[in-house]
């Protein structure tokens, strides 16, 4: 329950709550691996509003980080694969995002946005 109210808060922009929230989480249940892949999309988002250059770095090598650690937790989690590749079709790390995307897409064939990620796929083919 405190996780989905972090993960409505993310989708708020109210990243001070979903942080707190997050961090209880994980405070009494450090192997939840969902809760790791939205305190990723927390970093993930506070390093578009990063003042500079180098906080925005460190955001993303945290959201990396935890994107990573839910992967760990859980490799079978398909949204821990779809937001990594996300990440780093957004670095320019191409052929990383491919493969993130892909095993994506082998775990999530029906997903909401399967269309959509398939043509990222096909463009990074090329």
């Amino acid at each position: 329950m405190l996780r989905d109210n972090a993960a409505d808060d993310l989708r708020r922009g109210r990243f001070t709550l979903a942080r707190r929230q997050l961090e209880q989480v994980l405070a009494a249940e450090p192997t939840d691996a969902l809760a790791q892949v939205h305190y990723g999309d927390l970093h993930r988002l506070q390093s578009q509003r990063a003042a500079t250059p180098e906080e925005r770095e460190t955001e993303i090598r945290q959201a990396r980080f935890r994107y990573t650690r839910a992967l760990a937790l859980d490799p079978a989690l398909a949204q821990a694969h779809r937001q990594l590749g996300l990440l780093y079709y957004q670095q320019q790390s191409f052929a990383r995002a491919r493969a993130e995307l892909e095993e994506y897409l082998k775990q999530a064939p029906t997903a909401p946005d399967a269309a959509r990620i398939s043509e990222y796929v096909r463009e990074l083919a090329r």
